[in-house]
């Protein structure tokens, strides 16, 4: 329903060999902001697993096919990527996207900005070779840091400039990958490690709470959705 009021359009696949009529699904027909944001006209909705803006619809608006609307109001140009990921499919696409999901992805400050963390990191012996002013970078996950103090051959402070540093890590220095050292504990005095698996699940958590247009107003948006489709068909 939602793009078969669109206008035609020629395209080509084989560099203008041959064309085809085609709906022109880049047509962009957007709700008024004063509909947008007039608050009366919604309900708020926390998507649950196994949601789709289809099986809202149906359930919604009787319709399947006015999932455009829920995707519309909402301004969501891709469900794939802009609608939350269930529990499985969260889990499948943050393993497959990190070697690590609970290694450290970054530090915040109690308020969540993320801050260039301060933290000891403490391995057996095994920072002879490290110095104040070196630069380190981590060998098994994502981090990146400068020496900016050394108590020990067990024990240095780095501040770290992205990613971070967890028990179990090797870490190397820059100028040198053959000084290397196995990191056996780590204690941050300044940032809160935030881990890849909660960087990752507060960006699809952020994405389930939508607007939800209430049934009684949904001739009227479609009515409207119909006419700037006239309008832009001539």
């Amino acid at each position: 329903m939602y793009f078969k009021r669109f206008p035609k359009t020629f395209y080509s696949l084989d560099d203008r060999d041959s064309v085809q009529l085609v709906t022109s699904i880049f047509l962009r027909v957007g709700f008024s902001d004063e509909i947008k944001n007039n608050l009366s006209i919604f309900d708020e909705y926390d998507i649950r697993d196994g949601d789709t803006p289809e099986i809202l619809a149906d359930v919604l608006y009787s319709n399947s096919q006015l999932h455009w609307i829920i995707l519309h109001m909402n301004e969501i140009l891709d469900p794939r990527f802009d609608w939350p990921l269930s529990s499985q499919n969260f889990r499948n696409y943050i393993t497959e996207k990190y070697n690590d999901i609970d290694a450290v992805h970054h530090y915040e400050d109690v308020d969540g900005n993320v801050v260039n963390g301060h933290v000891y990191l403490n391995s057996s012996s095994a920072f002879t070779n490290f110095n104040v002013g070196n630069v380190v970078t981590n060998n098994t996950n994502v981090g990146n840091a400068v020496i900016t103090a050394k108590t020990s051959d067990s024990n240095v402070m780095v501040t770290v400039s992205d990613g971070g540093f967890k028990t179990g890590d090797n870490i190397m220095l820059v100028s040198n990958s053959q000084v290397s050292a196995n990191v056996t504990s780590t204690t941050a005095t300044v940032g809160i490690p935030v881990t890849n698996y909660v960087f990752e699940d507060r960006a699809n958590e952020s994405k389930r709470r939508i607007k939800i247009l209430k049934p009684q107003y949904v001739d009227t948006i479609v009515k409207d959705f119909n006419s700037k489709l006239e309008n832009v068909n001539g």
